[in-house]
């Protein structure tokens, strides 16, 4: 699921590739009037924040991220690798969760409504029992074709996210204060242009290197080398994802939540099916800690926490972020919302009151999911104990704000300024194809 999920995310992000811009609607004219009425204005596109200023302004956030990146490469031992391994995976889950969302402010968004939210658990048992056939009953490996098409993901994704990283490093920018010394348009061309082939070059060797394999599976690298290399892979798919989820309103996101909890619940607690898959098929759609094994045992090297884990959450939390950017208005039966209203503004900040709670709920859920595993001493699915805790938390924050009508209301501005983009393009694309047949006539 995690990998499916991030996939689907990650070519939106390619194929949308430019911002979330202002561009006129074009609409007939029976359309454009009901009953004499002119129609309501296509939401305004939200403001968006250059790549490179991203960067400056969560610079400790991503520093601390790529340095947390050497854990999994050093041999802990025994005693010290519980502990090393617990740190870790809290650490990159609720980092890369937080600063993946504050990519939204990037501009780029790809629209993900009720409908396609409420089928996603069905897309993704579909595939996931899929996967699960092939490999139980037949002789066939797809691990080979699974891993080139997560690995072409995760070049691209790395490529995006190191970018900007490296241009600013290039030009000697990176502790530059964008507040005090704002980019002009030509400024940061230069700097994005100037990473761009640095970037690619240090996303295709980490690929290349993480082609080698494990020696588990007869590969020449140690296991945790290995892991360190597939979890910069998996997380910069998580980030770039995180940046362009835009669910359109909190039922979709309640209906994408609920849906995975039971398609985690079913798989891990009733079935054989999610460990099969995760410990047999090796690709960059998880975080891997290398575990300690005595000699001859057989059992999967690896502890593993999903990229689903981190990403389909961080679809919820986005959401929430986006309501205090938007602010709750008052809804259809005239309830007013609280005068503590969670778009508050102080110039042009904003209180981001649900985002901070969420990320807490996350976290509240991570330690619960790694509390149930040291107690069973058995894998657990995270989304059983995430979910809860999201939904919870996000609803007892807008009843103690007298807000929860226009939460359940709430509908994003941000996705939907995406679908309006995505809908001119498709009838620019349209319109193009249809001058091109009748000039060939």
């Amino acid at each position: 699921m995690a990998l499916l999920f991030c996939f689907t995310c990650s070519a939106s992000r390619h194929s949308l590739a430019p911002a979330v811009a202002a561009r006129p609607v074009m609409r007939s004219a029976s359309s454009q009037m009901i009953f004499g009425r002119p129609p309501p204005a296509p939401p305004a596109p939200p403001p968006t924040t250059p790549a490179t200023e991203i960067v400056q302004r969560d610079l400790v956030g991503y520093a601390s991220l790529l340095a947390l990146g050497v854990v999994p490469a050093v041999d802990w031992g025994p005693d010290a690798v519980n502990p090393a391994r617990l740190a870790y995976f809290s650490l990159v889950a609720v980092g890369t969760l937080y600063l993946g969302v504050q990519r939204q402010d990037i501009g780029e968004a790809s629209p993900i409504d009720g409908k396609s939210a409420a089928l996603a658990p069905v897309f993704a048992s579909v595939t996931l029992g899929g996967l699960y056939l092939v490999i139980k009953y037949t002789g066939l490996n797809p691990g080979g074709l699974y891993q080139f098409f997560a690995c072409l993901f995760a070049l691209l994704a790395a490529s995006d996210l190191l970018q900007p990283i490296a241009g600013l490093g290039l030009a000697g920018a990176l502790l530059d204060d964008p507040a005090e010394q704002p980019y002009d348009e030509k400024r940061e061309a230069d700097i994005m242009n100037s990473g761009a082939a640095p970037a690619f070059a240090i996303a295709i060797a980490v690929v290349i290197g993480y082609a080698q394999g494990p020696v588990s599976t007869g590969g020449t690298l140690a296991l945790p080398v290995f892991a360190a290399l597939n979890n910069l892979l998996g997380w910069s798919i998580s980030m770039v994802s995180l940046g362009v989820l835009a669910l359109d309103s909190f039922v979709a996101a309640a209906s994408l939540l609920g849906g995975l909890f039971v398609y985690d619940a079913f798989f891990v607690f009733k079935s054989d099916v999610m460990v099969t898959v995760a410990t047999q098929i090796e690709a960059p759609a998880k975080f891997l800690f290398a575990a300690v094994r005595e000699a001859g045992d057989t059992r999967y090297p690896f502890s593993v926490l999903g990229l689903g884990d981190v990403v389909v959450p961080g679809a919820f939390v986005s959401l929430l972020r986006q309501v205090d950017v938007d602010g709750l208005e008052a809804d259809t039966s005239g309830v007013k919302p609280s005068a503590r209203s969670s778009a508050t503004k102080r110039g042009s900040e904003v209180d981001f009151v649900y985002f901070y709670a969420g990320v807490g709920a996350y976290a509240a859920g991570l330690a619960a999911t790694f509390v149930a595993n040291y107690v069973t001493k058995a894998g657990q699915p995270a989304l059983v104990y995430i979910v809860p805790s999201l939904l919870l938390t996000a609803v007892a924050t807008a009843a103690s704000r007298g807000e929860l009508p226009q939460l359940l209301a709430y509908k994003s501005k941000r996705a939907e300024a995406a679908k309006v983009k995505r809908d001119d393009m498709k009838a620019e694309w349209k319109a193009k194809k249809a001058k091109e047949q009748a000039d060939t006539k």
